[in-house]
């Protein structure tokens, strides 16, 4: 399952978690709200 993390001031990482926890980064975005819809894309909803 794809997440959002604010991972820098103004800056929103889109990626997931892998079962060992290793955080795996897939596109930045400068606002919550398009990270949002990115997640929401990429988890097929």
């Amino acid at each position: 399952m794809y997440v959002y993390i604010k991972s820098e001031p103004g800056l929103w990482t889109v990626g997931f978690y892998a079962p060992n926890g290793e955080w795996n980064p897939e596109s930045d975005h400068d606002n919550p709200k398009d990270a949002a819809e990115r997640v929401a894309w990429l988890n097929g909803h």
